[in-house]
């Protein structure tokens, strides 16, 4: 990101009181590193991997269907972002540059 564009997010949202990075979120047990896809992490949040994820069957058929709908081009993507609602009001799947897959309930958002 150029200063430029830093310096007008400063300014419309004020200065940063606080960060906490997805590693802080593995370490606490908010979020569960379940493995890799090329060099980009896969998330689940607590949540959802305590629904059943922990079995590596179900958790694998999960990850495939939101790759599945992840590569589908959607009007509202952005360059770092998309996020796919893979069950309504349930389960969604986000990818963000740097920061690669989480698979989340909308609770979790």
């Amino acid at each position: 990101m150029d200063n430029d564009k830093k310096e007008n997010e400063h300014s419309i949202f004020g200065e940063v009181i606080s960060t906490y990075t997805q590693d802080e979120a593995i370490e606490d047990g908010v979020l569960v590193h379940v493995g890799e896809i090329g060099k980009q992490r896969v998330v689940f949040s607590r949540n959802l991997f305590d629904q059943g994820y922990e079995d590596e069957i179900k958790r694998q058929a999960l990850i495939e269907k939101g790759l599945e709908l992840l590569c589908r081009q959607d009007p509202e993507d952005s360059p770092d972002m998309r996020l796919r609602v893979i069950e309504k009001n349930k389960i969604w799947v986000i990818w963000n540059i740097g920061e690669g897959f989480t698979f989340l309930t909308p609770e979790d958002y």
